[in-house]
């Protein structure tokens, strides 16, 4: 998939300013990548608040407290673009972001969605690699291999809650119990 067919972040309307033709180390393709990481990190962040605080209120309290440390994590992945383009000398956009979804069917279908929201986080990441090899950007690229040491965390995590849904099941007394390990 391409930058262009991905929703790019928006810019309110107005033109950030840029230092892009100042810094032969950059370019516009590249900007627009990592404005839209640091808006797909963002957005990543709420879609995880978003969960944590449909978990707390449904008695969730240890899960909650893992969501809540995954939306943490998602805007550190945000500063680490938007650091990048500072460096750079380049303004990062500040992004529009929509709301989340609100209400889950349960634990199972939050991790679920996690799962596959990490998935596409992945792909995403492995583009951002991708345009930056065929480039010559090594500089982007190794900042592209840091996202992905990240997501292959990411996914570790998400791998193993979905694995204890499929040997413990999803009755109540097993999301108590993972609930409570979740706590810990």
């Amino acid at each position: 998939m391409e930058i262009s067919k991905l929703k790019k972040p928006s810019s309110n309307g107005g033109a950030v300013p840029s230092k892009i033709s100042d810094n032969p180390l950059i370019t516009a393709e590249a900007v627009d990548y990592l404005n839209y990481r640091i808006q797909q990190e963002e957005y990543s962040s709420r879609i995880y608040k978003a969960m944590a605080m449909w978990l707390d209120d449904n008695g969730y309290v240890g899960a909650a407290k893992v969501w809540n440390g995954y939306s943490s994590e998602e805007m550190g992945h945000a500063d680490i673009a938007r650091q990048y383009l500072l460096d750079f000398g380049i303004q990062p956009l500040t992004p529009a972001l929509e709301q989340p979804k609100q209400v889950y069917g349960g634990l199972p279908e939050i991790i679920k969605a996690s799962y596959d929201h990490e998935i596409e986080i992945s792909s995403q990441i492995k583009q951002l690699a991708s345009m930056a090899q065929s480039k010559g950007d090594h500089i982007l690229y190794e900042l592209a291999l840091k996202y992905l040491k990240e997501q292959v965390e990411e996914m570790g995590k998400m791998q193993t809650w979905m694995d204890k849904l499929e040997a413990f099941g999803t009755d109540k007394i097993a999301m108590r119990l993972l609930d409570d390990e979740m706590a810990g």
